[in-house]
């Protein structure tokens, strides 16, 4: 790992524990109060509960910066998605400009590394389809549709396809190609995000 990654990873843990640590602080402080009130059953509570969350917020930074898990979550967020599509058809035009969306911006790469599922894309005009296809951090651009399974879909022609992978179609135009039927989506979810990578 990076020192720059393992820095803003142990100062995401230390906010993590510090947050539950001004919570502990404050129960105590408030422990005290009643004390001193006359509330003591009360004050001592509160004062147990306030020492116990310092204590969790602080074992808690730790295991969370030593966590196995989180460490290799964190260092696969860093890494590229990868993706391959078939050299013809409409899957190659779609796969380039994913790949494209990918190199300019890898950081884009965070908005589907953990999606799962097939988003189909259809051009009505052209009679093409091509299925793109997340699985963790790997999209794979294939021409037609899935075997088998559930999929996502976007179909419409291919000057509203182009104007959503582009971005120049924003929520209000979108809105409206649904409403006319122009533009056809299942999936909503999902659709979002594909557009999200290539705008």
């Amino acid at each position: 790992m990076k020192w720059g990654s393992a820095f803003r990873l142990a100062v995401k843990a230390f906010l993590f524990g510090l947050l539950w640590v001004v919570i502990g602080a404050l129960l105590v402080t408030g422990g005290v109060f009643m004390f001193l009130t006359g509330v003591r059953i009360l004050a001592f509570l509160a004062g147990f509960a306030g020492l116990f969350i310092m204590f969790f917020g602080f074992f808690a930074a730790v295991f969370k910066v030593g966590s196995d898990a989180f460490l290799e979550k964190y260092e696969a967020s860093l890494q590229p998605v990868e993706v391959t599509y078939e050299n013809q058809g409409f899957a190659m035009i779609l796969g380039q400009l994913i790949d494209q969306a990918l190199t300019k911006n890898p950081s884009k790469g965070n908005l589907v590394r953990d999606l799962e599922g097939n988003l189909v894309v259809e051009v009505t005009d052209m009679n093409a389809a091509a299925t793109v296809e997340f699985n963790k951090g790997r999209i794979t651009v294939y021409n037609g549709m899935p075997a088998k399974g559930k999929f996502s879909i976007i179909s419409s022609d291919f000057e509203t396809i182009n104007s959503l992978a582009t971005g120049k179609a924003g929520m209000l135009k979108t809105l409206k190609l649904l409403a006319t039927g122009k533009l056809k989506i299942k999936g909503i979810r999902m659709a979002r995000k594909f557009q999200s990578l290539l705008a």
